[in-house]
C-alpha cells in the first residue's frame, strides 16, 4: 500500500542517530520507543532511495515536535528536536528533485495534465524519471526532458504518495 504523504519530509543523516531517536505517543510526554537508524532507512528506503541520509515521513507539527511515521503498519510518534535535522515541506523537498511514479500506483494516475485540476490529460506508458520544476499543492510541474514538460499528480486525493525519488544519473552512466 502506498503510504500517506503527511506534511512534509524529515531528512536526518545517519551519524545523528546515537543509540536511537526516542519516540513519544505526545509531545514531551509518555515515550514509547525508539527508532534505530537502520530500522529508519529500511522504512522509507524504497521511497527515497538510497543515500547518506535517513527520510522519515512528517505527518504533523507542534513547535519543534513531529510527528513520524514510526513503521510500516503507519503507526506514528512524536520525535523532538526540529533544529538538530532538515524537515521541508513537500513544495520544498520536491523542487529540483528526480522523481518517478511509484510501481503500484494506479494506472489512472498516471497522466500529464496541461494545467492543474485540467479535465484531461494523456496517460503515461512508461515509468521514466521527471524533474520537478515546481509544486503546488498535490500538483507538480515536471520536465520529461529538454522539450515536454507538464503537470503531474504527486500525491492522490486521499493523500497516498504516487511519486518516489529517482536516483540523478552519475557522469559515469550518461
Amino acid at each position: 500500500m502506498r503510504p500517506y504523504s503527511g506534511i512534509g519530509v524529515l531528512q536526518i543523516t545517519s551519524d545523528s542517530f546515537g543509540d536511537g531517536l526516542q519516540l513519544y505517543e505526545e509531545p514531551g510526554l509518555l515515550r514509547c520507543g525508539t527508532l534505530a537508524s537502520t530500522a529508519a532507512r529500511q522504512l522509507t528506503a524504497w521511497l527515497f532511495g538510497p543515500g547518506d541520509e535517513v527520510h522519515l515521513l512528517v505527518t504533523a507539527r507542534k513547535g519543534e515536535w513531529l510527528r513520524i511515521e514510526r513503521d510500516d503498519a503507519g503507526r506514528q510518534a512524536w520525535l523532538y528536536g526540529l533544529r538538530r535535522w532538515n524537515y521541508a515541506t513537500w513544495e520544498q523537498f520536491l523542487k529540483g528533485k528526480q522523481i518517478s511514479f511509484l510501481r503500484n500506483a494506479p494506472r489512472q494516475q498516471l497522466q500529464v495534465y496541461p494545467y492543474p485540476e485540467a479535465a484531461n490529460g494523456t496517460p503515461l506508458l512508461s515509468y521514466e524519471p521527471m524533474k520537478v520544476i515546481m509544486v503546488q499543492g498535490d500538483w507538480s510541474y515536471v520536465l520529461f526532458d529538454r522539450f515536454n514538460a507538464g503537470w503531474i499528480r504527486w500525491r492522490d486525493h486521499d493523500g497516498r504518495l504516487l511519486v518516489g525519488l529517482t536516483p540523478s544519473p552519475t557522469p559515469e552512466s550518461r
